[in-house]
């Protein structure tokens, strides 16, 4: 087998405003519990980027890397957390909302949305390519990120409350100034089309598209709310449950501990286990 994970996180951008905390430890968590606890997946073929590396091409290219030579019988794991944000659709009739989608690499930039993030569309695009019988996971532990198959944003780290703490919660959601009225006219990403292709693996989110993602102070550490809670279900129950069922033992944790998301599963493969 050619089992292979891509794992992405971003603490740092260029503007500190727009600095997250936990989304590193969320790959090394998630890499620690499919090399060391599940021994699925071999560090040789496991490709992490984080900060400044986590370029819209740096993403991209490390897709095409994951995707290549990937044949039935294979698991292959894509893993992102960090920012992301809405952009008025150029083909809102695909759009129940109106709006696209986007991760926002180190490189995203409010002004020139469409050319530096990842849409949508152009996952769709990407993992089209997928040879069916591929066992294909994708966590997107950001904001809006229900319909990414088929989203990201984030609070400044201090909006001026003199009461803000350390601790406080974040949410994953970019701090995006432009207009409207510039991202309309932007040219259009490839493949609009390719978003209401079912996806033919399970992609694992964070919250519904309306909510946003907490990046959170767990077990005096920073994580994901979303990933923390993920891999703890995954260790408990990933034999012998869906991933349906482990993301409904998500929203458990999730509601029992006071966090405003409700995780999703969707794809044709949520009703197998995480690990084949």
């Amino acid at each position: 087998m050619n089992n292979k994970a891509l794992l992405v996180g971003i603490n740092a951008y260029p503007n500190p405003s727009n600095n997250l905390r936990g989304c590193i430890n969320d790959i090394l968590d998630m890499e620690y519990f499919i090399t060391s606890k599940n021994k699925i997946y071999q560090k040789e073929n496991i490709r992490t980027l984080t900060d400044s590396k986590a370029t819209k091409k740096g993403i991209l290219t490390a897709l095409n890397w994951l995707i290549l030579g990937a044949s039935a019988g294979d698991q292959i794991l894509f893993h992102y957390s960090g920012h992301g944000a809405q952009l008025p659709s150029r083909s809102p009739s695909l759009e129940k909302d109106g709006l696209d989608e986007i991760i926002c690499p180190y490189d995203f930039r409010g002004e020139n949305a469409a050319a530096t993030a990842i849409s949508d569309k152009e996952f769709a695009s990407i993992f089209a390519k997928i040879p069916k019988g591929v066992h294909f996971v994708w966590i997107s532990d950001s904001c809006h990120s229900e319909d990414l198959s088929r989203k990201h944003e984030i609070v400044d780290a201090n909006d001026g409350n003199s009461n803000y703490e350390l601790k406080d919660t974040r949410f994953r959601r970019f701090n995006h100034h432009y207009e409207k009225k510039q991202a309309q006219t932007v040219a259009p990403v490839a493949s609009l089309g390719a978003a209401a292709t079912p996806l033919h693996g399970a992609l694992l989110s964070g919250c519904a598209s309306h909510q946003l993602s907490a990046d959170a102070y767990i077990n005096n550490r920073f994580n994901g709310a979303f990933t923390h809670y993920l891999i703890k279900n995954l260790s408990l129950y990933g034999q012998d449950a869906s991933m349906q069922e482990i993301v409904k033992y998500v929203n458990i944790d999730l509601m029992e501990n006071d966090y405003d998301q409700n995780p999703q599963s969707e794809g044709l493969l949520t009703t197998q286990k995480f690990f084949q």
